[in-house]
């Protein structure tokens, strides 16, 4: 049966007390029959069983749970109401729980967007929406979550980078977005089963362990690079700044060479890492 809005349709039920009630009152007339005429006794034989069976069909429905009913193997709605009812004869139900699930993919290892071999994991927090295409249209909706979250996840992580390449959102750096689509992608493969996905997260992103290390090397020879480049853009200004600061104030008058030669030993102090004494030679006019 495909999903539809007839799966959400309410099952026929009474309220029950007031079943229990009726009930009650039917097995003391039926008592009372079966004491008195031979005609009683046989109405009364008849009626005892259907009621006794009647109070077979109390049902009590716990918050955040559905039944699922059938009658005669055909689908015959729901009762998503916590409370005490009576069903209807014939009818048979499945019990299914409303409440908020969580799971954790296992940790999965695949290419990413660049080929590099990663390791991925997330959580998925879901409920079920609807009860009836839970148990009507899957065989079993959790274990149909689990395998359609992890090929979703794999399929997004070979559609993004894990770092940044300048070119498209990596999975680390764009994770509130990435997220967002993983969610979407598990939401459209589980719709059948009646789930509703509430959050995504990773719980865990990582380089492949056999690579770890040469990525570690990496990402520090990358970041000794900013770093000497940053340095040396601030040494360039500060030498440009001296020989400019020098000239206007009429402190010296230098030629190329000796402007030159005060620039390199000026470079060499803020950019050596050892304790530098270099000899400047700046001549008067």
């Amino acid at each position: 049966m495909g999903q539809s809005n007839s799966h959400k349709y309410t099952m026929p039920h009474l309220n029950g007390f007031t079943a229990a009630v009726i009930l009650v009152v039917l097995f003391l007339f039926a008592t009372v029959l079966v004491f008195g005429s031979n005609i009683g006794k046989v109405l009364g034989f008849l009626l005892l069983p259907l009621v006794l069976y009647g109070f077979t069909r109390f049902r009590v429905v716990q918050p955040n749970t559905a039944l699922v009913g059938t009658r005669f193997g055909q689908y015959a709605g729901i009762l998503s109401q916590s409370g005490f009812f009576w069903l209807l004869p014939f009818y048979n139900t499945i019990s299914v729980s409303l409440k908020t699930g969580n799971y954790v993919t296992a940790t999965l290892k695949v290419n990413d967007a660049s080929g590099t071999p990663i390791e991925i994991a997330a959580a998925i927090v879901y409920h079920i929406d609807n009860p009836a295409a839970a148990v009507l249209d899957v065989e079993n909706a959790h274990n149909f979550l689990q395998v359609q979250s992890e090929g979703a996840l794999r399929v997004l992580a070979t559609h993004h980078p894990y770092t940044n390449d300048g070119a498209a959102e990596s999975l680390t750096g764009h994770s509130d977005r990435i997220l967002e689509q993983f969610r979407r992608m598990v939401q459209e493969r589980v719709e059948i089963a009646g789930i509703s996905i509430d959050e995504t997260r990773f719980t865990h992103l990582a380089y492949a362990p056999e690579i770890a290390q040469a990525m570690l090397r990496r990402q520090q020879a990358e970041a000794v690079i900013l770093a000497r480049q940053t340095l040396v853009r601030g040494a360039i200004g500060m030498a440009a700044g001296t020989v400019e600061e020098l000239e206007r104030r009429g402190i010296v008058n230098m030629t190329e060479p000796e402007k030159a030669r005060l620039v390199t030993s000026m470079m060499t102090v803020l950019l050596s890492e050892e304790n530098a004494s270099p000899v400047l030679n700046v001549s008067g006019d």
